[in-house]
């Protein structure tokens, strides 16, 4: 099952310069490791949420599970990355009970 085509995505700037891009930041510093090493960075940031929004638009959703907050959506799927190398990456959505947007969580190579 896929996505909604008019699914409305959501990624805070602060979820990839304060976390996943951070490599100071002490539950984030592998993924920024990772994600740095594969060509993003401040100047690529806005190319990794494309990749993220289109792996979420384009891609099955790999699991679906229903919490106290929300319902959370799951990819996993390869992604191609600036330096032109390919990893597979599980990234975790949420869409909140009250709302209609669904914001990104996390994400890290699998």
């Amino acid at each position: 099952m896929k996505l909604p085509s008019d699914t409305i995505l959501e990624i805070a700037k602060n979820k990839l310069r304060a976390y996943l891009l951070n490599p100071n930041h002490p539950d984030g510093k592998a993924k920024a490791d990772f994600f740095i090493a594969n060509g993003i960075n401040s100047e690529t940031e806005w190319q990794f949420e494309n990749l993220l929004k289109q792996q979420a638009t384009q891609h099955e959703i790999s699991k679906q599970l229903t919490t106290p907050f929300g319902i959370k959506y799951i990819f996993e799927s390869p992604i191609v990355f600036p330096n032109e190398k390919t990893h597979v990456i599980r990234s975790v959505w949420i869409r909140e009970a009250t709302e209609k947007v669904i914001k990104f969580v996390t994400a890290y190579k699998i």
